[in-house]
């Protein structure tokens, strides 16, 4: 948990009272220093003070729902403002709860515990990439199917993978798996309209902007293939690929590890729910992983509809 107060008293008090629950703390001082450690770190919950100097406990709460790295961490006010309009208007922002000051400590760790299970319902982020799985992707696909807002969803997943893994071990398949992560949360920019998820395994959803999608794509391919090399031993990059044997003996080469995209724009149109949007994606992604090296692919309906030359990038 992060804990941000810019009154010592309070802070450690606060910091004193979760600790003895249980719960491992770090605190702030101040707005700017609890945002820096915030996108630092996997932090589970804030325990956040409104009334800071230079930035607010409202400015913190609206960046750290801004970046996609700590959209879904909860947020819990404290605050000495009592109006029932001024803490609506902070639930309706996207606050998880709120204490009124001065506040009984056992109160105070009682929301903080109900809130991280609420959370982790919801939001079951993956341990390994720290995005949000299967719960989350579905229920932000379903908000944008229902408010038809012309937005889109990338499937992506590795191709050599299961290669990758055996001949590289499962230390470096984590870091993979852990680089891909950061690099779709950089390419979708730290915007309130991006969505980032892990499905398991190799395989993430984007949601962006449709307008925005290709390039989003082409980005994602261009970066990827940027990065993909540095995972290797320096006497396969030398190579452009690994060489190992088979179980006769006999040689065999293996491309480096690639990325594959399918993009579907998210409507009703195209799909009736998240399932058969997601089953959509994943099968144009499919038609992306029969090409040699990185690629991605339109879907077909989307690329006849912008009367595109070809259904296909």
């Amino acid at each position: 948990m992060l804990v941000v107060d810019d009154d010592d008293a309070v802070r450690e008090a606060v910091v004193m009272a979760l600790s003895d629950a249980g719960y491992e703390c770090l605190a702030a001082a101040d707005g700017h220093q609890a945002l820096v450690i915030a996108r630092g770190g996997r932090i589970d919950l804030v325990v956040l003070d409104i009334k800071m100097p230079l930035v607010s406990g409202d400015d913190v709460q609206r960046e750290l729902r801004r970046d996609p790295r700590t959209r879904f961490v909860p947020v819990v006010f404290l605050t000495g403002q009592r109006s029932s309009r001024d803490i609506a208007l902070r639930l309706m922002r996207g606050a998880d709860d709120y204490v009124t000051k001065p506040f009984d400590m056992d109160e105070l760790v009682a929301r903080a515990a109900a809130v991280l299970r609420r959370g982790a319902e919801l939001r079951a982020l993956n341990p390994l990439s720290g995005l949000p799985g299967n719960v989350a992707i579905a229920a932000e696909l379903e908000r944008h199917l229902e408010a038809d807002d012309e937005f889109a969803c990338l499937y992506c997943d590795l191709d050599h993978f299961k290669e990758f893994n055996d001949t590289q071990g499962f230390a470096r398949g984590d870091a993979l798996i852990k680089a891909l992560a950061d690099l779709l949360v950089e390419v979708a920019g730290p915007s309130p309209e991006a969505f980032a998820g892990h499905v398991g395994g190799d395989d993430f959803v984007l949601v962006v902007p449709g307008h925005a999608a290709e390039e989003v794509a082409r980005a994602i391919v261009r970066r990827f293939d940027a990065l993909a090399p540095s995972m290797y031993d320096d006497a396969d990059r030398a190579r452009g690929c690994v060489v190992t044997l088979d179980r006769r003996g006999r040689e065999r080469r293996i491309p480096f590890v690639t990325v594959s995209i399918g993009v579907v724009p998210i409507s009703t149109r195209h799909a009736a729910d998240a399932v058969a949007l997601s089953r959509t994606a994943a099968e144009v992604k499919e038609i992306a992983k029969r090409r040699d090296g990185s690629s991605w692919a339109l879907d077909r309906r989307q690329a006849r509809a912008n009367e595109a030359a070809g259904s296909l990038r």
